[in-house]
């Protein structure tokens, strides 16, 4: 299965003013498979690191990036819940 990492350059910032990362993974599957989806994010002083993990898109309740985004930056129990300090190596890949 093919993927492709996106690198959202957009200045995202939270309702403190802490700046944050994302990045999306996406896969293309052959015909017939599901299509999983990640979102990666992490805070600028690379203190908390988290995923957002759909095993197919279809099962994302979201309706675009925006509102992913919205959620993760805005409701903290919900952030907590995503923190996966395992995804700290995905930010040595170099996207920008």
């Amino acid at each position: 299965m093919e993927d492709t990492w996106s690198y959202h350059r957009a200045k995202i910032y939270d309702k403190t003013g802490r700046r944050w990362h994302f990045v999306t993974h996406n896969y293309f599957p052959a015909a017939g498979e599901d299509e999983p989806r990640e979102y990666y994010f992490r805070d600028e002083d690379a203190t908390e690191f988290g995923v957002l993990r759909f095993d197919r898109i279809k099962d994302n309740p979201y309706r675009d990036f925006a509102a992913i985004k919205a959620k993760i930056l805005q409701n903290a129990p919900f952030r907590r819940s995503l923190l996966d300090d395992a995804t700290r190596s995905i930010w040595r890949k170099h996207w920008k």
